[in-house]
């Protein structure tokens, strides 16, 4: 596994910590962590992509090894996009091809949407849309508060033990022991209050129907779902209609990266040559 080079962005007093691998005059590619991770998640993954490509991963805000401030505004999706925005502004002089897992997957979309010129191509990995009802709406924005209490009620490792027991991380339990133990270590090394922010910020609450949106992009986009993982299998299979949408599931679960790093590599690189191929580049 190659090691990652490490360096630093700095916005609005705020420290990012940045990883990076392969040949900086390559394609480049941005990966998104999920909540509670940090860009170490990609470590199985990204050596792989990074063989004709430029990747590079950080850590969100209050994740990783990136400043954790007591601010709840500096956690709100306005200001993880404006960070993202201005990081891939200082990097990278291009389009950017966006990878984006979960909670990293709808912040890509979110820029995307946003900024789409400034996207050559997207991945969604196990990426909720938004709720498309009020209904769905007030269901998740319960859903986080009860989460957000929790958050502020217990310590890390009691969250974890019981975040851990959701249904989508049921396939993970399958693991070899050191895996899980790495993802337990990456897990319980967050800070409760900074994760307690974050779904405050950027929860599926704060979404709007990005399913209305995404048919109207200018980019390539690819969405990855686990066939184990029921909500984001069924997400997968209605955005397989969609012209500029490919699909793939992998015999996974939620994290198909983590649970299938070669699969995912495979199909990821395959996804990107394929477009970089169209372009002429």
């Amino acid at each position: 596994m190659a090691p990652a080079r490490e360096s630093w962005f700095e916005h609005h007093g705020i420290r990012y910590r940045v990883c990076e691998w392969g040949d900086v005059g390559n394609l480049p590619v941005v990966l998104l962590h999920g909540f509670a991770q940090s860009a170490e998640s990609w470590c199985d993954v990204a050596p792989s992509l990074a063989k004709n490509r430029f990747v590079v991963a950080f850590d969100f805000i209050g994740h990783g090894k990136s400043d954790r401030p007591d601010d709840p505004l500096s956690y709100e999706m306005s200001a993880v996009l404006d960070a993202l925005s201005v990081f891939l502004a200082e990097r990278f002089s291009r389009k950017i091809a966006l990878v984006g897992y979960s909670m990293g997957g709808r912040i890509a979309l979110a820029f995307a949407c946003g900024e789409p010129n400034r996207v050559s191509a997207l991945v969604l990995e196990s990426a909720g849309l938004g709720p498309k009802t009020g209904q769905q709406h007030a269901a998740m924005r319960h859903r986080d508060a009860d989460m957000i209490e929790r958050l502020l009620s217990v310590d890390i490792e009691t969250f974890m033990d019981e975040w851990e027991q959701l249904p989508i991380f049921e396939t993970q339990k399958r693991l070899p022991s050191e895996l899980r133990d790495r993802v337990r270590r990456e897990r319980i090394a967050n800070d409760p209050r900074a994760l307690a922010y974050t779904v405050r910020g950027t929860g599926q609450h704060s979404m709007i129907d990005y399913s209305l949106h995404i048919k109207h992009l200018p980019m390539p986009i690819l969405y990855i779902a686990g066939i184990l993982d029921r909500k984001y299998l069924k997400i997968a299979e209605n955005l397989a209609h969609e012209e500029n949408v490919s699909c793939v599931l992998l015999n996974t679960g939620h994290n198909t990266h983590l649970e299938d790093p070669e699969a995912f590599a495979r199909q990821v690189g395959g996804f990107l040559d394929k477009q970089a191929k169209r372009a002429g580049r």
